[in-house]
């Protein structure tokens, strides 16, 4: 049952909907219901209306935008709710990642690798439209997702970059493992670009080993500049599992290629 949403609020009544142990301390109650992290916890403003157990409800609002750095006004972003995470996930071939994303007037965390891919997370519990502002950094791709959670983030994620030479080899690829619940989904996206001497055209594919397969928003591959890709599955076991980006070429010539991933898992409860 959800906390009330008006009148006195204690730490026992949280401690009901949440759990925990005695004596009751604040601190175990970073990162539920609307509470930060770390920093300081207000029990009304972080907890009215708020409840351990949501369904996902996992949505894709609309479909891929290239945008990049300015305002961007009204953006679409589902139905208010107090446990209301929105993501964007982004993808380019190489771009700078930007240097801060509002949307709001309010800062969203970000998981992203040096450049190439991002994922940007925020618990926005009202409103059906938000004005996004992106500092810096070149243009992406980008999908916007909401999702029900009791946390404030990700339950886990992950970010690989590399430009070691890869010599001979013709493919290779990032892997995140982590523990699963069927109430979560994993959202990722990789890029690899052209180094020096490349000699090469490239593809990519997403996979996982979760039943519900990976589903591809957004793909540019099999030419000379590069191969960028970004999906999501959304999970329906509890144990461990893997999403995956993999990198292809068509040759084995030795080279550099800047390649990259950014991998995050986001659960309900």
């Amino acid at each position: 049952m959800a906390l009330q949403s008006s009148g006195a609020i204690s730490l026992a009544n949280i401690q009901t909907e949440f759990g925990g142990t005695n004596p009751i301390s604040l601190s175990e109650y970073y990162s539920k219901g609307n509470a930060p992290a770390s920093g300081e916890i207000q029990l009304a403003a972080d907890f009215y209306g708020t409840s351990d157990s949501v369904d996902l409800d996992f949505t894709l609002q609309g479909g891929t935008t290239s945008r990049g750095a300015g305002t961007h006004s009204s953006v679409s972003i589902g139905t208010a709710n107090t446990n209301r995470m929105v993501v964007i996930s982004a993808n380019s071939l190489n771009s700078a990642v930007p240097s801060g994303i509002t949307i709001g007037g309010n800062a969203m965390s970000v998981v992203n690798s040096t450049s190439g891919v991002y994922i940007a997370f925020l618990k926005v519990p009202t409103g059906t439209t938000a004005d996004i502002v992106i500092t810096g950094g070149g243009t992406f791709t980008q999908q916007i997702y909401t999702l029900n959670t009791v946390n404030s983030g990700t339950s886990n994620s992950q970010i690989n970059y590399s430009t070691a030479a890869v010599g001979s080899a013709s493919s290779g690829s990032f892997t995140f493992s982590t523990t699963v619940s069927d109430d979560g989904v994993f959202i990722w996206g990789g890029f690899i670009v052209p180094g020096a001497n490349p000699g090469a055209s490239f593809s990519n594919t997403i996979t996982t080993d979760n039943s519900n397969g990976a589903t591809t928003v957004n793909n540019v591959g099999g030419s000379t500049s590069g191969a960028t890709r970004q999906g999501y599955s959304v999970c329906t076991s509890n144990d461990t599992k893997f999403a995956k980006y993999t990198w292809s070429r068509t040759n084995t010539k030795p080279a550099n290629y800047p390649r990259g991933a950014a991998f995050a898992f986001f659960k309900a409860s």
